[in-house]
C-alpha cells in the first residue's frame, strides 16, 4: 500500500445508516479494501469492513484501527460495489449489506467482560447490596462475561450495577469479538510406517503374548495386558488389510482399539497419526437422483431461442462498454426452459467462468440438482439455509477457491463468492420468495442479480411461464430482451431416456363453479367433476395432485351460540385448527394452544370448525377415494431436514397416488405420471386488498396447471372457484399470459402502480396502538411537507393506516406507502427512530 494512504473508510457493525467511518491506519500495518478489521466505536470494539483507502479522512478526528480480523480481503471489489448499491437502494447500513457476502460465521458478536480492578481505591460512598454482591462474584471468578452476570443477577439491572462499579473504579470493562463457532473439519487417520516383515513380526509377538497362560501370582495383570495385546494385534491386522491406512474412528469400531492403544503403537514407531481435512458435502446424502448426462436434441423453437441467447452471452464481460444482456425467457410450463439453462451454463464453463442458478424454494433443490449434477458431475455446489453450519462453511470456501462451475440454491445463493461470475439464472423469476421480507435488508434477488451481473459483466436469464408483470413490462420497453417458448416438449422429459424433442400440448383446464355445486346439493369439497376425473385417473394407475394454498384442518373456530371466533392473543389473526396435533395454531407467530371443548366466551359446547386446509383435504380424500395412497406436502409435513426430498422421492417413485399440498407443489416440479390436477379453491388470496392479488392468483393457477400432462399422456386440470368470471381465473383456465398481462397492466396504469411507479412501504410497530398512530401521522406529515416544500412531482402517499395484519407478535402496526419514481431517495432523507422498517419495492402491501 502506498505510504500516503493512511486512512480507511470502514463500514462498522453498529446498526447505523448507510455510511462509513474514518479510521487511521497504524504505522507498519497494511490494510486493503475488503478486509475485515476491529475498530473502536465509542466505548466498544466492533467489527468493520474496509471499503476504501484515502490520503485524507472523510471525517475527523480519527481513531486507529485496533486490529486485523482477516489477513486477506473477504470481499472483492465487485462485492463492495454491490454492498454500496444495497445501502443506497434498500436504505440499509453498509455493514449489514456487506455481511450478506461474508463467509459463514464471520460476523461475530461483541462480548463484554468485567474483572476486578487490581488497585481499586476505597469508595467515599458505601456500596449498595447488589453492588457488593456483584463485586464479590467477579472477584471470585477473575473475569466474568456480561451474559453470566445477567444470569446471576437480574437481566434488566445487571449492566446498570456493573456500570456503577466501573465508574467507581472497582471493575474494569473490556470487550472483544466472540470466536467463530465453525471451522474446517478434520479426521484422524492411523497409518502404518513399518515394513511388511516388521509388521508380521510384531503381529506374531502380540498374538503370542495375548494367548500366553497367566502365572498364578500375577493373573490379573496378565489378563489385562493380554486383552490389550489382542486389540493391538487386531488393529495392526486391520491396517494391513485396509491398505495401510484407516480412519481412527473406523479402527475403533471394528477392532475395539482405544486412543491409548493407538498412542502405544505410535510410541513403538509402528504407526503414525495424521490429520486430514474433509469436506461436509451436502450432496453426499444420496438424495440426488442419477440422471443421464446426454443432451437431448432441441426443438426448432428451442434452437432459435438458444442461438439468440448464445449470441448475447458472447459479448458479456466485466469492463465491457456494452451492458451485459438480461434475457426474459417466457416459456410455457414444460417448454424446455431448463435445457436452455443447461446449454448456457455449459457455454460459460467452457470460457472458464462460473454461474449461479437460483430456485425459489428449498424444496425444489433435490430435483433441480439432479438435473444439473448429471450435466456437470463434481462441479455443482449448493447453498441454502437448510444446510448445516459446517456444510455452509465448506461450500463457501470451495466456491471461493473455484472448485465449482455452478452454484445452485435459493435466495442467499446470489451472494456466492465465485471468482469470475459469468451467468445468473433465476428460474421461476416471478416468485415472491425471491424477496426477503422478514429481516433487513429487504432485497429482491432478481434486482440484486441484475445489479451484480452489471458489475461482473455477466449475463442474466430470468425464466418463467408466468413472468412478473414488471419484468414483462421491462421486456416490452426494451430494458430486458424477451425470448419466448410457446410449445411444450414431451418426449425428452427428465424421467425418460433422452431423445428427439417434439412439441406437446398443455393440459386442458375445466373451471367448476362451486356455487352451482352447492345448488345441486353437493357439499363435498370435491366437485362432481373432480371426483369423476380422480376415479378415472386412479383406475388407470395415474397420479393426481390436489392443490390448496392453505394449511391445517379448519381455518377458524367459532361458537354457534355467541359467534365468538378464537384468535391469537399476540396477533390480529384467527387460530387454525390442526387435527393431526389436535391444537390451534397461529400461522403468523406459531403460537399454539389446546383446542377448547367449550366456548371461552359463553361456555357453550356448540363449537364449530369452519374452512378447509390441506389436512382437511387429506381427511376427505381418504373417505372419498378409500383405495388411494395419499401424501401431504406442506410446511407441517416437511418440518424435518430432508423431508422435502423424501416426499418428492416417494411420489416420483409412485409410492403414492394422490399428492396434497400448498404452493410448494406448484413450482417447477416435473412429475410425468401426473395427469390430473385439482385446485380445491382458486379464490384463496384473490380478493385480498393488495394490487398484486390478481397477479398472484393467475400465476399460481397457471403454474399448478402446468404440473399435469408433462409425460406422454394428456393432462387435465380442474379449477374449483366461486368467481369463475374473474379475469385472472379466465386467463389461467386458457393459460393465456398475454391476455392477463394486457388486462392487468391497464389497471396498473390507471392506479399508477408498478411498473408505472415504484413503491416503498414504511411500517411502524409498537406495543401501544396510540403511540403507533401518532408516530405514523408524524412521519406522514413530515413526508408531505418535504413533497410540498421542495415541489417534488410524481410522488404520492397512501396512509397512514393500520396494516392489514394490524397486530403481530404483540406489536401494533401502522404503515405508509410512498409511490413515486425513486421512493428510496425521498425516504432516505428521513431520520426514522427505532420501530420503523422500510421495504423498498415490496412484493405485498399486506
Amino acid at each position: 500500500m502506498a505510504e500516503e494512504m493512511r486512512f480507511a473508510e470502514v463500514a462498522v457493525d453498529a446498526g447505523l445508516a448507510q455510511r462509513t467511518f474514518s479510521y487511521s491506519v497504524p504505522e507498519g500495518q497494511e490494510v486493503v479494501p475488503g478486509q475485515l478489521v476491529r475498530v473502536p466505536f465509542g466505548s466498544r470494539l466492533l467489527q468493520g469492513i474496509v471499503f476504501t483507502l484515502s490520503q485524507t479522512p472523510a471525517y475527523e478526528p480519527t481513531k486507529d484501527i485496533a486490529g486485523i480480523v482477516s489477513s486477506a480481503p473477504v470481499l472483492t471489489a465487485i462485492q463492495l460495489g454491490l454492498a454500496a448499491w444495497f445501502g443506497e437502494h434498500y436504505l440499509c447500513p453498509l455493514f449489514v449489506a456487506a455481511s450478506l457476502m461474508l463467509p459463514p460465521d464471520f460476523r461475530q458478536r461483541i462480548r463484554t467482560y468485567f474483572s476486578a480492578a487490581p488497585e481499586a481505591k476505597a469508595s467515599p460512598l458505601p456500596l449498595t447490596g447488589p453492588q457488593e454482591l456483584m463485586l464479590q462474584y467477579v472477584r471470585r471468578r477473575g473475569s466474568v462475561e456480561l451474559r453470566q452476570l445477567e444470569k446471576a443477577f437480574k437481566k434488566t439491572s445487571a449492566l446498570a450495577i456493573a456500570g456503577g462499579l466501573v465508574r467507581r473504579g472497582m471493575l474494569l470493562k473490556t470487550s472483544d469479538l466472540e470466536r467463530p463457532k465453525v471451522g474446517p473439519k478434520t479426521v484422524s487417520y492411523v497409518r502404518l510406517i513399518v515394513s511388511h516383515e516388521e509388521l508380521e513380526s510384531q503381529l506374531g509377538e502380540l498374538r503370542r503374548s495375548s494367548a500366553a497362560p497367566a502365572d498364578e501370582g500375577d493373573a490379573a495383570p496378565k489378563r489385562r495386558w493380554g486383552k490389550r495385546d489382542a486389540r493391538l494385534a487386531l488393529a495392526l491386522a486391520a491396517l494391513r488389510d485396509g491398505g495401510g491406512r484407516l480412519a481412527h474412528t473406523e479402527m475403533r469400531k471394528t477392532t475395539g482399539a482405544t486412543s491409548a492403544d493407538v498412542e502405544f503403537l505410535v510410541g513403538r514407531s509402528l504407526v503414525a497419526l495424521e490429520q486430514e481435512q474433509v469436506f461436509r458435502d451436502p450432496l453426499a446424502g444420496g438424495q440426488v437422483t442419477s440422471l443421464s448426462a446426454a443432451e437431448p436434441a432441441l426443438t426448432e423453437a428451442q434452437e432459435s431461442i438458444w442461438r439468440e441467447i448464445e449470441g448475447g452471452m458472447a459479448g458479456a464481460r466485466a469492463g465491457s462498454r456494452e451492458s451485459p444482456p438480461v434475457f426474459l425467457l417466457h416459456g410455457i410450463t414444460g417448454s424446455g426452459k431448463t435445457e436452455i439453462y443447461l446449454r448456457s451454463l455449459s457455454l460459460i464453463a467452457k470460457t472458464g467462468r462460473q454461474a449461479i442458478v437460483m430456485v425459489p424454494e428449498i424444496s425444489l433443490t433435490p430435483q433441480t440438482i439432479g438435473r444439473f449434477v448429471a450435466r456437470f458431475p463434481g462441479k455443482v455446489a449448493v447453498l441454502h439455509s437448510r444446510l448445516s453450519p459446517g456444510q455452509l462453511y465448506d461450500e463457501w470456501r470451495r466456491i471461493r477457491d473455484g472448485a465449482f462451475d455452478v452454484v445452485i440454491g435459493s435466495r442467499s445463493a446470489i451472494f456466492a463468492p465465485l471468482p469470475d461470475l459469468g451467468l445468473v439464472v433465476l428460474d421461476e423469476e416471478h416468485e415472491w420468495t425471491y424477496k426477503q421480507t422478514e429481516a433487513e435488508p429487504r432485497y429482491h434477488t432478481r434486482d440484486v442479480a441484475v445489479k451484480l451481473a452489471s458489475l461482473a459483466g455477466a449475463t442474466v436469464i430470468l425464466g418463467s411461464a408466468t413472468p412478473d408483470i414488471v419484468s414483462y413490462y421491462r421486456a416490452q420497453t426494451g430494458e430486458y430482451r424477451l425470448v419466448e417458448l410457446a410449445e411444450r416438449v414431451t418426449s425428452a422429459g427428465w424421467a425418460s431416456e433422452p431423445g428427439p424433442s417434439s412439441p406437446g400440448r398443455l393440459s386442458s383446464v375445466e373451471v367448476v363453479d362451486l356455487r352451482q355445486e352447492l345448488r345441486a346439493g353437493n357439499r363435498s369439497i370435491f366437485s362432481r367433476s373432480l371426483q369423476n376425473a380422480t376415479n378415472v385417473a386412479l383406475a388407470a394407475r395415474e397420479q393426481v395432485i390436489f392443490f390448496l394454498n392453505r394449511r391445517g384442518t379448519a381455518t377458524f373456530v367459532n361458537c354457534r351460540d355467541c359467534g365468538f371466533v378464537l384468535k391469537c392473543k399476540r396477533c390480529d389473526a384467527t387460530l387454525t385448527y390442526h387435527a393431526a396435533e389436535d391444537d390451534l395454531v397461529c400461522h403468523l407467530c406459531n403460537h399454539r394452544t389446546i383446542a377448547p371443548d367449550i366456548c371461552p366466551n359463553c361456555l357453550s359446547p356448540r363449537i364449530r370448525y369452519l374452512g378447509v386446509g390441506t389436512q382437511k383435504v387429506e381427511e376427505e380424500a381418504k373417505k372419498t377415494f378409500p383405495g388411494a395412497r395419499l401424501l401431504r406436502w406442506d410446511r407441517d409435513a416437511a418440518r424435518r431436514r430432508g423431508a422435502h426430498a423424501d416426499i418428492l422421492a416417494k411420489f416420483t417413485a409412485h409410492e403414492a397416488d394422490i399428492l396434497i399440498g400448498t404452493q410448494m407443489i406448484a413450482k417447477g416440479l416435473d412429475l410425468p405420471q401426473v395427469t390430473l390436477v385439482g385446485v380445491i379453491c382458486a379464490d384463496i388470496g384473490l380478493h385480498l386488498p393488495d394490487f398484486r392479488a390478481s397477479e398472484h392468483t393467475f400465476q399460481i393457477l397457471t403454474q399448478v396447471a402446468g404440473r399435469a400432462g408433462r409425460g406422454v399422456l394428456q393432462g387435465k386440470t380442474i379449477v374449483q372457484t366461486y368467481t369463475p368470471e374473474h379475469y385472472a381465473v379466465v386467463a389461467a383456465s386458457q393459460q393465456d399470459y398475454r391476455a392477463f398481462y394486457e388486462r392487468e397492466v391497464g389497471f396498473r396504469s390507471q392506479q399508477e402502480n408498478p411498473p408505472f411507479s415504484r413503491l416503498a412501504k414504511l411500517l411502524y410497530a409498537a406495543v401501544n396502538n396510540e403511540k403507533c398512530r401518532k408516530e405514523a401521522n408524524r412521519v406522514s406529515k413530515q413526508l408531505r411537507e418535504i413533497i410540498a416544500g421542495e415541489g417534488i412531482r410524481d410522488y404520492s402517499l397512501v396512509g397512514p393506516a393500520p396494516a392489514y395484519i394490524s397486530r403481530l407478535r404483540g406489536r401494533y402496526r401502522w404503515q405508509i406507502i410512498v409511490r413515486g419514481p425513486e421512493p428510496e431517495r425521498l425516504v432516505g432523507g428521513l431520520a426514522l427512530p427505532g420501530g420503523w422498517s422500510v421495504d423498498v419495492d415490496p412484493v405485498s402491501l399486506l
